[in-house]
């Protein structure tokens, strides 16, 4: 059987179907989540339109998986991310720190865990997430633990921050101890914590209007709390004003959706990022795909004997790369020696 010009037996082409079947199937399951908030996760409860959100508004949003990605920001024009985070930054929050001392924006979204707290204080930051559960018996979608907060601050005293927002919905969250931060948006004065959870008002548990974002100024930059995480996954990002929420908090040149700290990354995409972060890397994997690209004849073969097929040359290989991406031609020849074995010359001289 002949495929474009080359000949290939029936058990050869049945294991290239059977591998092309097999990598797409890992590519797939290596390059997207199913972990809560993920920015890769495209079911309901991951973030994956968050990236969209940013980018729809003008930004260039970038999902970074080490705090480093921070000192080469621009901090007057960069937005910072944090989703619940499963690890806590420890050491990694100075990071953050400075970049929000010297004018960056950062917005931490947390419910119940402990590190967005953790993160507040390092930054130098006075809200607090509450930890206990709002409730809402009068303003609801669907259910009380689903509060529609609608108690929104004036866009002119918030920075825009709240522009064309008059309520957003919640999912289960909790609420935002302001101290010194300003509020940006509070529940309706039916809301309630319920400590016990039992799903009940009982006594202790008063009536009145809770803070659910807040902002506060940290050094030159300022710091973002958002009493619930939940209000930016995907099936909750269309519910009252929570994407045009979303989009006011993204609104600068760039997004950092950090990620550095939460667990469940995608392998695949996690070697994207490292690869495009080192070029010691970049070099290995376009290394790579010469070998596989130009052994791959050996697999399939081209119907003639192994004297005639034919091999690349690797001088003009190297040449071409020294004078395109600046690579070390002499360490290009020594690789592509080792891959296809013989330098073309050789079967000339024969």
């Amino acid at each position: 059987m002949k495929v474009l010009g080359v000949t290939v037996d029936y058990p050869r082409a049945l294991l290239a179907s059977l591998a092309v079947v097999l990598f797409v199937a890992v590519v797939v399951a290596a390059s997207t989540s199913s972990a809560a908030f993920g920015v890769y996760n495209t079911a309901w409860d991951g973030a994956g339109q968050l990236q969209d959100v940013a980018e729809e508004g003008g930004a260039n949003a970038t999902v970074v998986l080490n705090t480093s990605a921070y000192g080469s920001a621009e901090p007057n024009q960069t937005v910072a991310v944090v989703l619940s985070p499963n690890e806590a930054y420890g050491r990694d929050a100075e990071a953050l720190r400075q970049f929000v001392r010297n004018g960056g924006t950062l917005v931490v979204a947390e419910d119940f865990g402990p590190n967005g707290n953790a993160l507040l204080e390092s930054v130098g930051a006075t809200a607090r997430f509450d930890g206990r559960i709002v409730r809402d018996e009068k303003n609801y979608e669907r259910a009380p633990a689903l509060p529609v907060a609608d108690n929104v601050t004036d866009a002119n005293t918030t920075g825009n921050l709240t522009d064309d927002v008059e309520s957003v919905a919640l999912n289960y969250g909790t609420v935002v101890q302001p101290n010194d931060a300003t509020v940006l948006v509070g529940t309706s004065e039916f809301a309630y914590l319920d400590a016990n959870r039992n799903e009940q008002i009982d006594d202790g548990e008063p009536l009145r209007s809770y803070p659910v974002a807040t902002v506060e100024s940290v050094g030159a930059g300022r710091v973002v709390a958002v009493s619930d995480p939940s209000l930016f996954i995907n099936a909750m990002l269309d519910r009252e004003d929570n994407r045009q929420f979303t989009a006011n908090l993204l609104d600068r040149e760039t997004v950092l959706l950090d990620y550095s700290h939460a667990d469940g990354q995608p392998p695949l995409t996690v070697a994207v990022l490292q690869v495009r972060g080192s070029p010691a890397l970049q070099g290995g994997v376009v290394a790579l795909a010469i070998g596989l690209v130009f052994g791959g004849s050996r697999l399939f073969g081209r119907g003639e004997s192994d004297s005639r097929r034919y091999t690349p040359d690797g001088d003009r290989v190297a040449d071409y790369l020294a004078r395109e991406r600046g690579w070390d031609a002499e360490r290009v020849k020594r690789l592509t020696t080792g891959v296809w074995g013989r330098n073309p010359q050789e079967d000339d001289n024969e």
